[in-house]
């Protein structure tokens, strides 16, 4: 059974941080100091009403930046899955360029942990703004003549939870590498691109 703090954090905090307001997220992603206070910030925020034995800490909680397919990809490390449903990595992927007005909109997205939005804020990013957000689960199952745990790859769309097709192996040194390169056989290339279908920007 998948633990209460991590499938808060992937599963409802996450994505809603992220959709509210992508562009001002998008740039605190950007800068490594902003997007580690960001994301202990969420961690954090998604135990808060649990018992201090259901917490689980931070470790090995990670953001790196990649492209693929073309597009820029916020990439979260999570700590170690152990359950059916918790999340091995997360993709935050991004279509358009990054909105060089988002400083003139909100001060800061921990700011929408902490208040609901109201109607007269909730047209400040445009709907086709939003990231769309991939998970690489853990799940049931063998994996076919390889080591390592078996996974899905899944997605959040607005409030429907996708099953994709069959993941790498979790616990591999190229897990990772094989999650984006899943992602950019799924999303194919921009049009009238031609770009890599994944590298890394940042580590």
């Amino acid at each position: 059974m998948a633990r209460p703090h991590p499938s808060h954090f992937v599963h409802t905090l996450l994505p809603q941080l992220v959709w509210r307001r992508p562009a001002a997220v998008r740039r605190e992603l950007a800068d490594p100091l902003l997007a580690r206070e960001l994301l202990l910030y969420a961690w954090d925020k998604a135990a808060e009403s649990l018992p201090p034995r259901e917490r689980v800490a931070p470790r090995g909680l990670h953001l790196s930046w990649h492209q693929v397919a073309g597009r820029s990809t916020a990439l979260v490390q999570l700590p170690i899955a152990q359950a059916t449903g918790e999340a091995h990595l997360v993709a935050i992927v991004y279509e358009g360029e990054a909105d060089p007005l988002a400083d003139q909109r909100r001060p800061s997205p921990i700011d929408d942990l902490e208040e609901p939005a109201d109607d007269d804020e909730a047209d400040l990013d445009l709907p086709d703004d939003r990231p769309r957000y991939f998970m690489l689960e853990a799940t049931l199952g063998r994996t076919p003549d390889e080591a390592g745990t078996p996974t899905v790859l899944g997605e959040w769309r607005d409030d429907h939870h996708h099953h994709h097709t069959p993941g790498p192996p979790a616990g591999r040194p190229d897990t990772t590498g094989r999650f984006l390169q899943a992602l950019a056989n799924l999303l194919g290339p921009l049009p009238d691109t031609n770009v890599p279908f994944m590298r890394i920007v940042r580590g």
